[in-house]
């Protein structure tokens, strides 16, 4: 959500919709969500903002206001062919290792119908995830997840901001008991990177970006093993060498009692530590992540 603030006022009419450089203003009903009955009813004047903006947005996400309200619409892609994630599917069964094994986004409506659902199954135990006001097969509306002025980063500017370890490492370890609240509760993230992980001034943390479902492909140990994959690789370089022991054991105490996902963890540094050895680090930033990564996966040995 790097794109910039702007504001727009729609006019409907018979015509074609025109859009003003102005704020928003609709009148229309209430927004009811019933998750407990399964049932939503989406407030019309933010479904008929969706149905009559999502055809003429050129990016796939946008910021608007309506009536004062910061509001996302997010633009259906293009599909994605199935067979583009075949070899990854047969590399992670080759390996014995599914944790490794690709979560299709096939985009479009699926994309849509997929977020706007794992969105309410997030929210209905309690994360901080944004609303949906409206969705359609071609977009999906949903707001902005800041309270009014209050200022959102995501997890990795906020990793990179920080000089004091200590600071740094106490950020990282809410991220870690945020993401343990969801999996004690038998649920899991999308893409747990931490891109799509949201910090405050108040160290309260928020998640986006929710157009996968891992469980579609993968049971649940695996979406949770996973979800840790995800945010140790786009956190662990944050570290410095001096720094990272620190981080590993705090990982391996919040996980004792998941001894099941250190050893998938474990596995994946093991495995793949012949990287490090032919100099992954010389092909380039991502190479020296990539190293940091494995180094750390092949240092959280699972208890005897």
């Amino acid at each position: 959500m790097n794109a910039k603030f702007r504001t727009t006022s729609e006019y409907f009419s018979d015509s074609p919709i025109l859009i003003l450089q102005t704020e928003i203003h609709f009148q229309s009903d209430l927004f009811c969500l019933l998750p407990k009955l399964g049932v939503v009813v989406c407030m019309p004047k933010y479904q008929d903002f969706l149905e009559h903006t999502v055809s003429n947005q050129s990016r796939s996400i946008q910021p608007y206001v309506i009536d004062g309200l910061k509001v996302w619409l997010k633009k259906a892609s293009k599909r994605h062919p199935w067979w583009l994630y075949l070899p990854l599917q047969w590399f992670s069964k080759l390996l014995n290792m599914q944790i490794l094994a690709p979560v299709p986004n096939y985009g479009g409506s699926d994309a849509i119908r997929c977020e706007a659902q794992r969105i309410r199954q997030l929210e209905k135990i309690g994360v901080s995830v944004p609303k949906v006001l409206a969705e359609s097969d071609t977009g999906l509306l949903i707001q902005d997840i800041a309270n009014h002025d209050q200022q959102l980063m995501q997890l990795d500017h906020a990793l990179a901001r920080e000089p004091d370890f200590n600071k740094r490492k106490q950020l990282f370890e809410t991220a870690v008991h945020a993401l343990k609240k969801i999996h004690a509760k038998n649920c899991y993230l999308s893409e747990a990177f931490a891109r799509n992980i949201l910090v405050d001034s108040q160290q309260n943390i928020s998640f986006i970006d929710f157009e996968t479902d891992p469980h579609q492909t993968l049971d649940l140990e695996t979406c949770q093993a996973r979800d840790w994959l995800c945010l140790l690789f786009s956190t662990a370089f944050r570290f410095n060498d001096q720094e990272r022991p620190s981080i590993e054991q705090l990982i391996k105490h919040e996980l004792k009692d998941r001894q099941d996902i250190l050893f998938q963890l474990h596995k994946v540094g093991h495995r793949f530590a012949w990287l490090n050895r032919v100099g992954v680090e010389k092909t380039g930033n991502d190479g020296k992540r990539m190293k940091v990564f494995l180094i750390f996966l092949s240092n959280l040995k699972t208890e005897d």
